[in-house]
């Protein structure tokens, strides 16, 4: 009989009867009776005998039969099936994760990052008991390696205890720099980690790119707290990745054909967007942003299904930029 999730609802309700403190040691007959209850169905004693078999293997769980009290229990006290193991290194690599996984609390994308790592766990349960990898039940978009992401661990650390970092970095087309780094903040965009923090060297705030980072080693030289940054306003106008910390935001002003309008309305460009006005032949929004390279890229990337209204001069840009383009494909 193939298993489904009827199974692991029966080994849940198992666990609860073999956690039971205020009723230990219940027979066979005591739990078939309470995963029954549990699933409003009938349920013979050998399936609870295979079910409890199949905890064993799959779970380790430590069931055991008492013969003084002719019943079963499990062996470690406070035993759960619903509590995962951990070794000391995988609780601390669990606190940092927790800590990123904190700021998308809220958020639509923390629901769905949520519901699938929840998926994945009883996937990989399941495929335990069908004998399929979870590959066969579940697929997720794989991201691309880019590098970097083994000096993660690390700059959180230093951001956690203000330590100062050496970092050793090599950005592209440039020669190799030192900078005396107060990391304060980590940051992701399209599937690359950065770090931003004051560096000694320019004497202001950067951001650096973790997969260009060579050397990165401990300093004993003062943490610097810059008194002008905020994390969480940092990038409030930045599309992106750059912060261009000598221009001031603009309003952008683009409209969207018919075709490309339900995407912006259900998944905005950026948090500042306006819907200013909306039709059967698209829709108008506002970006309050700095124009930055990301913001050109992007925009071109909806091809005819986008212009560019306000301001001008972004406009023109655009203009030149198709322009160029045609060039290349005469």
């Amino acid at each position: 009989m193939p298993v489904n999730k009827n199974a692991l609802l029966r080994y849940y309700a198992i666990d609860a009867c073999l956690s039971n403190s205020m009723r230990p040691y219940p027979d066979l007959e005591k739990i078939r009776q309470r995963v029954m209850q549990q699933l409003d169905g009938d349920i013979s004693v050998s399936m609870i005998n295979k079910d409890l078999a199949q905890m064993r293997d799959m779970y380790a769980a430590p069931i055991k039969y008492d013969k003084i009290k002719k019943g079963y229990c499990y062996a470690t006290p406070g035993y759960s099936i619903k509590r995962l193991p951990l070794s000391e290194e995988e609780i601390t690599a669990l606190d940092y994760s927790t800590a990123l996984l904190q700021q998308l609390k809220g958020s639509r994308i923390f629901d769905q990052f949520e519901t699938a790592i929840n998926r994945l766990i009883e996937g990989y349960r399941v495929s335990k008991l069908i004998g399929k990898s979870e590959k066969q039940l579940i697929q997720v978009e794989e991201p691309v390696a880019t590098g970097g992401n083994e000096w993660l661990e690390m700059i959180l650390q230093a951001i956690v205890s203000q330590t100062t970092l050496e970092i050793e970095y090599a950005k592209f087309g440039a020669p190799v720099k030192q900078h005396l780094l107060s990391p304060y903040l980590i940051k992701e965009y399209r599937n690359r980690w950065y770090v931003v923090g004051f560096s000694d060297a320019p004497r202001k705030v950067l951001i650096l790119a973790l997969d260009r980072i060579n050397r990165i080693r401990k300093s004993k030289s003062p943490f610097y707290s810059d008194p002008t940054f905020r994390a969480a306003d940092y990038f409030q106008y930045s599309f992106g990745i750059t912060h261009t910390a000598a221009a001031s935001p603009e309003n952008i002003v683009v409209t969207f054909d018919k075709e490309q309008a339900p995407y912006i309305l259900a998944q905005p460009l950026h948090h500042s967007q306006v819907v200013l006005s909306e039709s059967a032949k698209g829709v108008m929004v506002q970006l309050t942003v700095y124009v930055t390279a990301e913001l050109i890229m992007s925009l071109l990337s909806y091809g005819p299904g986008v212009e560019v209204k306000e301001p001008f001069a972004l406009r023109k840009t655009m203009q030149e930029k198709i322009a160029a383009m045609q060039r290349v494909y005469q």
